[in-house]
Formats: structure tokens, C-alpha cells, sequence
């Protein structure tokens, strides 16, 4: 394994114990809107899953984009609270050159989560993480976790817990991170 992928998973992992210190999902603690951003932000690592139909997305064909990655799961309440904010974030900020992924880690797979999907009407990227392998490389053991990368693919801002994504404060926070096209 090289030094920097190395180093970058030894981010995430300290990333991940920082923000999640002991949490759970449901810890009402964690629901409030606010980002760890980082002064220094380094390359996410790449990966490649099944979407919905079994087409294979990779994290890399993203670049250009601002990207939020989201880690969440259909069993995990705060997930599910927070798609709704996600699909309107993700309609008001597509022009800009935004898009978010969400990785379902779903040992069911597209049984499970595509008709959960279907049922929230969400339409942006879902893919699969059935083994955990993606979830597991990021460090995201309590869900729901986010990841926001700027259009180099670079991890600039991170939450643990789940977000009102659309509130006033995420919007203030996004107008400022994300430039428009």
C-alpha cells in the first residue's frame, strides 16, 4: 500500500473516531447542522460499486463535481430523516455543478434499497456496498457520514449524524463551499 493512500486512510479513520467519538446513529447530539472542514484537504479515495440497475459507478467519474458522499443504510432512522433535505440540496445546487452519492450499506442490496429509494422519490446516485468494503475504507461505522469533496476529488468538509441539508444554515454553509460553474 503507498504512503498516501496509507496516510489518507489514516485520515479518515481519525476523521471518523473525531467527529463520531462514541456516538450512534441515533445520538439526537449529532443533528445539528454543522461541518468539520479541514484547513488541508486530501484526495478521497476512489472506488467503484453497482448503482441500482448493477452498472458500475466509480467515485472518479465524479470529478468536476462537487460531491457529497453519503454513507446511510434503510434500517437507519436518521438516514431516512435526512434523504428528504438531500433530494432538495441536490435539486438546488445541481447547476452548480453538485451531485451526491449515496452508498447504501445494505448487506440486501438493490432488494432492500431499491424500493426504499423508489418510496422517497430521491434521483440522485445511489450505489451498493453490500460487503461494507467502501463503508469499511471511509471509516463509516456509525451512519449516517458525509463526506464533501470539492471538483478534485479532495475531501474538504465531513459530518457525522444526520443534517436538515436543507435548512438555512446548510445552505449558507454550501453557498460558501460551493462556487458556481
Amino acid at each position: 500500500m503507498s504512503f498516501r493512500r496509507t496516510t489518507t486512510l489514516w485520515m479518515l479513520a481519525v476523521l471518523s473516531a473525531a467527529v463520531g467519538a462514541a456516538a450512534r446513529a441515533h445520538d439526537p447530539a449529532l443533528h445539528g447542522f454543522n461541518l468539520v472542514t479541514f484547513e488541508r484537504p486530501f484526495a478521497a479515495p476512489d472506488f467503484s460499486l453497482p448503482d441500482l440497475t448493477g452498472r458500475q459507478t466509480s467515485l472518479a467519474a465524479y470529478r468536476g463535481h462537487y460531491v457529497l458522499l453519503n454513507f446511510w443504510a434503510t434500517w437507519c432512522p436518521p438516514c431516512l430523516a435526512e434523504m428528504p433535505s438531500m433530494e432538495v440540496i441536490f435539486e438546488r445546487y445541481r447547476e452548480r455543478g453538485f451531485v451526491i452519492l449515496a452508498v447504501s450499506s445494505d448487506s440486501e442490496g438493490v432488494d432492500v434499497v431499491g424500493d426504499f429509494v423508489a418510496q422517497l422519490g430521491v434521483s440522485f446516485p445511489i450505489v451498493l456496498d453490500s460487503d461494507r468494503r467502501v463503508s469499511d475504507l471511509y471509516g463509516a461505522r456509525n451512519l449516517p457520514v458525509s463526506f464533501l469533496l470539492d471538483r478534485d476529488g479532495h475531501v474538504v468538509a465531513a459530518a457525522q449524524g444526520a443534517r436538515d441539508w436543507a435548512s438555512d444554515a446548510a445552505r449558507s454553509t454550501l453557498d460558501e463551499i460551493i462556487e458556481p460553474r
